[in-house]
């Protein structure tokens, strides 16, 4: 096997020319001294040159070490300056020893080489600390850290895999792998359409406290099937509540890499034995939509609100830039109100424009608005000399063929979920397609494919009820480090799992406080971590303990067990998970809370009663000798009828201070109550 070639950035002539054009004190959003600057000769056609953006604490707050931060899209090197309270990168590092690292990373740039993304993280890096020797006037090297989620994993991950010596650390959260874009939104989006709104629903209550417990309870046997293969594809069982806003994720910026790569897939689809779309009995048969009509109107072009996207959840939209000069359509006829229209597509079947087609981003009144995302390039307005009278397709058959398309990849046994996809010889079940798209795209987001090899110390964060980078994420990286590692794993590698939180790293964009729990704080102890770890070999907690289980991550229901950094809470009315009041009735609310051995002492809790997103008001805590475990008794009254699901909110430190906002480790449990 070919060696691996690392990369050296002090031998790149390429980055070889740094230059700084801002420098100064600021005060916002927390007193440092502001860097600004870049590489000259590193643009690309006349822009996206490589540029960056430093702060540093004052000289008797800094520790001699730097945190540098990979977004999961290339973006804006200022990205992290609007960022607000936990959120706030600048302010957490300043505030623990570190100055702060942000690049553009070089940019989006379609058909440049992706290493483009770790090189200029790397030579930024070193430059930095050349800036901060100088600034401290010190000969000491800064630790370095890197830290990114989602797409920023891949990043995270190449830097620490494909250098050595650039950083000490990293900590990559809600882990990408080499199989999970798009195959991760592919069932989870055919899962959604054929549940439906009422399906989710059902599944929801199932799994919610004083619910039946029975996952596929109240649906019929289509419904089982598409909900049993995304659950053994990784998507956690509970994890439905989040339908309602996570939309199919990135999938419509990867669809036009497919559209590149292989074609020929959404013909196949439609047309060859094996694939859904060629069984009319299929569900896919059944939704397709190839609505032809008429234009009978053209109005100005759509203004899009601009806006930035900075969390792991929406970054990538910052990508999806083009078609900005389409005009609406108005149809002759509208597609029938029940037709399955989702991430349709615009077919220009006569006139001037005749062949030309880009994806819809909705239908409303009989006006179609078109999405946002170029396919290729800013193309202005993709369906230049589009006419009234032209005839045109509302067609929905390439998102129907995308809903399966993991099946149509399937790789090495390394990746358990798709042995729901093998014979029992281990070939596959389905068509294959010549080329395994995924890791592709995984180089394209990180400049390599994650493999494992890492060189310096790795403290890993992943969510169970993550809806777009599955739990088993994680524990695939974890093996592949194995691999590398041997016995030696532990010496260099961490893996913490989080209950209640999703793919999202913001506090401020969280989408279901009644649901989900942030994980930033836990994030920010394990980057503190992972500097003692670095700096003064002190070993982290051990990696969380779990087992994965048809998909699914499990772990042990007590914190002692469980280990990891979050702490466990379990909340109860009336001594149960479940209880049936009469209204007026003053309810009793109990709850215990642990915090892992060595991870911290409880700081709060807080109970939300009637979904009012309201935890501002904690409740007395009952704590250990030390700090590690606490209890708490409560009480409220529901004036009024309805079902009810009380939800209490808690917290741990490592030395139960209250005041650092950004180390608390969070976490939340539900009961239900029924008032007649």
């Amino acid at each position: 096997m070919e060696q691996k070639k690392l990369y050296k950035p002090l031998e790149d002539s390429y980055y070889a020319d740094p230059y700084i054009d801002v420098e100064e004190w600021r005060d916002l959003p927390i007193r440092h001294y502001y860097v600004h600057g870049g590489f000259r000769g590193t643009d690309v056609n006349g822009g996206n040159e490589c540029r960056f953006c430093l702060y540093f604490p004052e000289a008797d707050a800094y520790e001699n070490r730097f945190f540098q931060y990979l977004s999961p899209a290339p973006e804006d090197e200022h990205e992290s300056e609007h960022l607000t309270g936990e959120d706030d990168k600048i302010s957490f590092a300043i505030t623990h020893g570190a100055y702060y690292v942000v690049s553009n990373q070089g940019g989006f740039i379609p058909g440049v080489d992706c290493a483009r993304l770790y090189k200029t993280s790397a030579n930024t890096a070193e430059f930095s600390r050349k800036v901060a020797m100088k600034l401290y006037k010190t000969g000491k090297r800064p630790y370095g850290y890197v830290f990114g989620g989602s797409g920023g994993s891949f990043k995270t991950i190449s830097c620490i895999e494909m250098t050595d010596g650039v950083w000490d650390g990293a900590a990559p959260y809600v882990l990408a792998n080499p199989m999970a874009t798009p195959n991760v939104f592919a069932p989870r989006c055919r899962a959604m359409r054929v549940l439906g709104e009422d399906g989710i629903a059902r599944v929801i209550d199932n799994m919610s406290p004083g619910g039946s417990g029975e996952f596929f309870d109240g649906l019929n046997e289509e419904q089982r099937e598409v909900l049993a293969e995304v659950t053994r594809m990784g998507f956690p069982k509970r994890g439905w509540f989040s339908a309602d806003t996570m939309g199919d994720g990135s999938l419509m910026v990867l669809a036009p890499f497919i559209y590149q790569i292989y074609p020929q897939y959404f013909t196949e689809f439609w047309t060859k034995e094996g694939y859904e779309g060629a069984n009319p009995e299929s569900s896919e048969a059944k939704a397709r939509v190839q609505h032809v009509t008429k234009v009978s109107e053209l109005l100005l072009p759509y203004q899009r609100e601009e806006a930035e996207y900075t969390n792991v959840d929406n970054s990538w939209w910052n990508v999806m830039t083009g078609n900005k000069g389409t005009p609406q359509i108005r149809m002759e006829q509208a597609p029938p109100e029940d037709a399955y229209l989702f991430h349709s597509r615009i077919r220009v079947l006569s006139g001037e424009a005749k062949g030309k087609e880009c994806a819809i981003e909705s239908i409303e009144n009989g006006v179609i608005t078109v999405h946002g995302a170029s396919e290729g390039g800013d193309t202005g307005n993709a369906l230049e000399g589009l006419a009234v009278g032209d005839e045109i397709m509302i067609d929905n058959s390439d998102y129907l063929a995308m809903q399966t398309l993991q099946r149509h990849q399937v790789p090495d046994e390394t990746y358990h979920v798709y042995d729901q996809y093998r014979n029992e010889d281990g070939t596959p079940k389905h068509p294959q397609l010549p080329i395994l798209i995924a890791p592709i795209i995984a180089q394209g987001g990180g400049g390599s494919v994650p493999s494992g090899d890492i060189h310096g110390k790795v403290i890993a964060n992943c969510s169970l009820l993550d809806e777009s980078a599955y739990p088993w994420h994680g524990d695939w990286y974890r093996e592949a480090v194995k691999r590398h590692l041997g016995d030696k794993m532990d010496d260099q590698f961490r893996l913490y799992y989080n209950d209640n939180c999703t793919h999202n790293d913001s506090v401020k964009d969280m989408a279901n406080p009644q649901y989900e729990i942030d994980y930033v704080g836990i994030l920010h102890q394990a980057m503190l971590d992972l500097t003692k770890w670095c700096e003064q070999g002190i070993a982290p907690t051990a990696s969380t303990r779990y087992e994965v289980a048809d998909g699914q991550v499990i772990v042990p229901e007590s914190a002692d067990e469980r280990g990891g950094l979050q702490p466990v809470v379990n909340a109860y009315v009336d001594g149960q998970k479940s209880a049936k009041v009469k209204a007026g009735d003053r309810v009793s609310f109990t709850a215990t809370v642990t915090a892992p051995a060595g991870s911290g002492k409880i700081t709060s809790a807080a109970w939300d009663f009637e979904r009012t997103n309201d935890f501002s008001r904690e409740e007395t805590l009952c704590l250990s000798g030390d700090g590690r475990r606490a209890t708490t008794e409560c009480s409220h009254v529901f004036t009024e009828s309805g079902t009810y699901f009380p939800v209490i909110r808690v917290k741990s430190q490592r030395c139960g201070r209250k005041e650092d906002i950004f180390t608390q480790c969070k976490n939340l449990d539900r009961a239900r109550v029924i008032v007649e």
